[in-house]
């Protein structure tokens, strides 16, 4: 991916958040990388693409305790003036006022669950947040800055968790992953193209097989764990089967958009995914 601008990501204050949070981890030995808005739109400008708006930056935080975790938080409170949010113990007001929400996932875990002492969210489930750090990310520069971002079909599989976990307070997800689905099939041609020319045929689109890539690269990342690609399957078919609002929430023009366009693009992942597990199994 080649060097891109800040100022072209949209976000006047991201290089000082950036640059904060590599120092704090940096002397507390912590590694992390970009999640969610930040990588999205990373892919967005290396290709030449509009990135959307974001209002908060996340990151997530390869520890192995809550001590270590706190460490940092403690680090850019102290010495880089973040405050901290009283609701939400994994989220911290940096000094340009912008959200920074630090999730952190590794051996911090217990049964599946991250636990922070705090008022308000003090309990989350980072499902996906482990096979990414092993299988999903992506190297980028930023200006003179070098840092870790989620691959997009991280991004989709993170997102798809996020809001299944949680669908009344994560509206934007289920919009990004339908312009994620739009864009994939133009913006990664030479892949679709390289690795996938089998999957065209006479009853096919290239805009249909472009999808079914993007859930063969989702099925790479959950290969060793049948727990996590039940869950994403079962997350799908029941966006499919309308029992979830996922599909009807992926609408972005109701004059010309419709659940049932949006269940087919969840279907086409949804076969993409089983069909890449198969043929690696």
């Amino acid at each position: 991916m080649s060097k891109i601008l800040y100022e072209a990501l949209g976000n006047a204050h991201l290089k000082n958040i950036i640059k904060d949070v590599q120092i704090a981890s940096s002397l507390l030995e912590i590694d992390f990388f970009g999640v969610g808005a930040l990588a999205r739109n990373i892919w967005y400008v290396s290709n030449n693409q509009h990135p959307r708006g974001t209002k908060d930056v996340d990151f997530g935080i390869y520890v192995s305790n809550s001590k270590k975790y706190n460490q940092l938080k403690n680090k850019l409170i102290d010495d880089f003036s973040y405050i901290p949010v009283s609701t939400n113990p994994f989220c911290l007001i940096s000094p340009y006022k912008i959200p920074l929400d630090l999730l952190p996932f590794g051996e911090i875990e217990q049964n599946g669950k991250i636990l922070i002492e705090g008022k308000g969210l003090v309990s989350i489930n980072l499902d996906g947040f482990s096979e990414t750090y092993t299988n999903g990310l992506i190297i980028t520069e930023i200006e003179e800055d070098t840092i870790k971002v989620c691959s997009i079909p991280s991004v989709v599989l993170l997102k798809l968790i996020a809001f299944d976990d949680r669908p009344d307070n994560r509206p934007n997800d289920p919009v990004d992953i339908d312009s994620i689905l739009k864009h994939y099939p133009s913006i990664e041609t030479d892949l679709i193209w390289g690795e996938y020319f089998a999957l065209y045929n006479d009853d096919i689109t290239h805009e249909e097989v472009g999808i079914k890539v993007l859930g063969y690269e989702i099925s790479k990342l959950m290969l060793r764990n049948k727990k996590l690609t039940n869950r994403i399957l079962n997350i799908l078919n029941r966006a499919i089967k309308s029992e979830s609002p996922l599909a009807e929430r992926m609408i972005q023009n109701a004059e010309t958009e419709t659940i049932e366009s949006k269940t087919k693009k969840l279907n086409l992942l949804k076969r993409g995914i089983e069909e890449g597990i198969n043929n690696c199994t």
